[in-house]
């Protein structure tokens, strides 16, 4: 009866252990805020070069200026800014050291109207991460106003600074919660990237050069490229995508087919995946993904825009890459093509097996539509300044820093397997007990 004792005590200490371990590794763990943001891997930089980076653990987005400009700036895709119940912004970042500014717009505010920006004085730091906290709400931000309280493009303007290294932003409802992120954060009790993550890099299709389109001018436009062997396709981007001012219902629909022996044939063929944008802001990129990986091949990209103005910027006709060509209205159209890039996947682990196309007629050349006057319709309201050229970005690196000591799952199965082993000696010892009566 003593070791039967012995033995359900030990039970008992190993779940009190394990409960207590999982105690203190819950505390040591910061779940990242839900306006946390990064733009490593889908960025623009306007008037400067950026490239992600990894250093001692830590991915980064280096912002390098361009020489004699003072209107440089970068902005994620998808876009983020401070909103009327997260107004206090966390910044980390290294720089030259010099004055910037945050910069943006809203629905009702036309860019650089009063209250749509701000000068910030950034610090020169080399080596050293800057976490820099600002409250919008408490400096007059025009996105804090009733009748524009929605920020709908949000940039940071290095300007003059001659380099700086972007790690994140988050956004807060107090500034005791950013600072408290920031000290969780500089623990390492925070884990900023996933790195099960699919990591992309960006490949222009065509520079800009030429005005832009409206796309709801036409019943569909639609983009032809090939996707190169040892890459997958993950989104097509629309540089800078222009509404021609606030819009309500700038929207845009889109459907991406394989190739099929010709343009009719495709476009009536199995669709892989299906696009929607809504409320479009005036010359944000407008990411066109389709919830879908695909392998190396040629495809076909159609879209439909039917109610506010929207579009894209025209390319450099002498710098189409992929292969790439644009149709109107189903016809190819050899006079424009779109400002825009690839967002690609290095190799093809992750892609989807296409469908297999029913049997066609033999393939038709397509018509190519005549030259006709100017496309598009002059701006009422010009976009922003666009980058004559958007740099092709390296794939970031996986973070390859070793995680010392056990997790909380290897931990729990140890304990577990201890826990086994003692109830089957307890279970002996209560059988040779009962043979001894």
């Amino acid at each position: 009866m003593k070791k039967l004792f012995a033995f359900v005590l030990t039970l008992a200490v190993c779940v009190t252990c394990m409960a207590g371990i999982a105690a203190v590794q819950a505390e040591e763990s910061v779940a990242l805020p839900d306006y946390y943001k990064t733009c490593l891997d889908d960025y623009t930089a306007i008037n400067c070069a950026g490239a992600p980076k990894t250093e001692n653990g830590v991915r980064y987005l280096h912002i390098i200026g361009d020489e004699g400009t003072n209107d440089a700036y970068f902005f994620p895709e998808n876009g983020w800014g401070p909103t009327l119940d997260h107004p206090v912004l966390l910044f980390k970042y290294r720089s030259s050291g010099g004055t910037g500014q945050f910069f943006f717009t809203t629905p009702a505010l036309e860019p650089g109207a009063p209250g749509t920006y701000i000068d910030q004085e950034f610090a020169a730091a080399e080596t050293e991460w800057q976490y820099l906290v600002y409250d919008f709400s408490a400096n007059g931000f025009a996105c804090f106003n009733e009748d524009a309280n929605k920020v709908s493009f949000f940039r940071i303007d290095p300007n003059s600074i001659t380099w700086m290294d972007y790690s994140y932003v988050a956004f807060f409802k107090t500034a005791d919660e950013a600072n408290a992120f920031a000290d969780a954060e500089k623990a390492g009790k925070v884990t900023l990237f996933d790195e099960g993550k699919i990591l992309t890099a960006k490949y222009v299709v065509s520079p800009r050069n030429l005005d832009p389109m409206q796309f709801n001018t036409h019943e569909s436009v639609a983009v032809e490229f090939t996707v190169p062997e040892g890459k997958s396709f993950k989104a097509f981007i629309l540089t800078a995508s222009p509404t021609w001012g606030p819009q309500e219902n700038a929207n845009l629909d889109a459907v991406i087919y394989a190739w099929n022996n010709d343009y009719d044939t495709t476009i009536e063929g199995i669709q892989l995946g299906t696009f929607r944008e809504e409320e479009h802001a005036d010359n944000m990129n407008l990411v066109l993904d389709f919830g879908v990986i695909l392998p190396p091949g040629k495809y076909v990209i159609v879209m439909t825009a039917e109610d506010d103005s929207i579009g894209a910027w025209g390319g450099n006709l002498d710098e189409i890459n992929f292969d790439a060509v644009f149709y109107t209205d189903d016809e190819e159209y050899e006079m424009w093509f779109p400002f825009s890039e690839l967002l690609l996947v290095e190799g093809t682990e992750y892609a989807i097996e296409l469908p297999t196309p029913a049997p066609t007629a033999e393939p038709t050349e397509k018509p190519t539509a005549a030259p006709t006057e100017q496309a598009t319709e002059a701006p009422t309201a010009a976009p922003t300044a666009a980058p004559t050229e958007v740099p092709a970005t390296a794939e970031p690196a996986k973070s390859t820093e070793d995680k010392k000591g056990l997790s909380t799952g290897a931990l729990i199965g140890i304990i577990a397997g201890g826990i086994a082993v003692a109830a089957a000696v307890i279970a002996v010892i209560a059988v040779k007990g009962k043979k001894k009566k």
